[in-house]
């Protein structure tokens, strides 16, 4: 299993009438999770592309618990449980400053070419996750 932990204030611009966070902010944060769970293990989603590899979501989801509100200091946690194969599963877990869990959610993406082609993940992604499996 690989974990990553990000830390982040939640921005005014986030929020909505109501003074929640905007359900729709919480994919961008899986984004911010996945990319700085990527580049903890060493991989790039930037050099990723330049050798031609594209990881398109095929799938998300998140379940809402609590709301968050601006100022708030929030810990996101996202994870790889599973061996990637052609695709590969992230899980996301926000949390509050009291621990308390506001949000779990997933995002599903595929390694495809330039072709949208599905293939393998590059040999370079797999030796640098080989230790966490």
């Amino acid at each position: 299993m690989i974990l990553h932990e990000t830390r982040f204030s939640v921005r005014y611009a986030e929020t909505d009438q109501m003074k929640f966070v905007h359900h729709s902010n919480y994919i961008v944060w899986f984004e911010m999770g996945r990319l700085a769970l990527m580049e903890s293990v060493g991989v790039s989603y930037v050099e990723l592309e330049r050798q031609g590899y594209l990881l398109p979501v095929l799938e998300a989801g998140a379940r809402y618990l609590k709301p968050a509100r601006f100022g708030d200091e929030l810990t996101m946690k996202t994870a790889i449980s599973e061996r990637p194969r052609a695709k590969i599963k992230f899980k996301y877990q926000i949390f509050n400053a009291k621990e308390e869990l506001l949000c779990s959610g997933f995002s599903m993406h595929s390694f495809m070419n330039r072709n949208d082609r599905a293939i393998k993940p590059p040999k370079v992604f797999l030796q640098k996750i080989k230790e966490f499996f």
